[in-house]
């Protein structure tokens, strides 16, 4: 099961808008993270599941070096992660696992694939 919660426009718009973007991932964490401690679980999704999409595009934009971003990835995964477990949905916990761990995996191998081209070509 692959898991997005941004639609194509807004993905473009991110690209496009990174520094504004931050405001709005922001602002979508603090959201979703205030609507999951107060047990309105099913209204936290859609806020830190756009926060997750954000912080995944922009740790792209930033090249996968950002060490900030691949914690907001990884932090933005859990809480999702324990908002799929109180609504028992194991598939969609599952999911965001896998797609925050795809995520970090790609941006540690084309780090080590630059790194290599780069000392060969020394």
């Amino acid at each position: 099961m692959q898991i997005t919660y941004l639609c194509a426009k807004h993905e473009d718009w991110i690209y496009s808008n990174p520094k504004q973007a931050l405001h709005f991932m922001a602002r979508d964490e603090m959201q979703g993270t205030l609507l999951l401690h107060c047990g309105q679980y099913t209204e936290a999704i859609p806020y830190l599941g756009c926060a997750f999409d954000i912080a995944v595009i922009l740790l792209e934009v930033d090249g996968g070096e950002n060490e900030a971003m691949k914690s907001k990835v990884k932090s933005l995964a859990g809480l999702l992660e324990e908002t799929y477990y109180h609504l028992k949905l194991p598939e969609y916990r599952n999911a965001i696992l896998d797609r925050a761990s795809s995520v970090l995996h790609a941006t540690e191998s084309a780090m080590l694939s630059a790194f290599l081209l780069k000392s060969v070509h020394q």
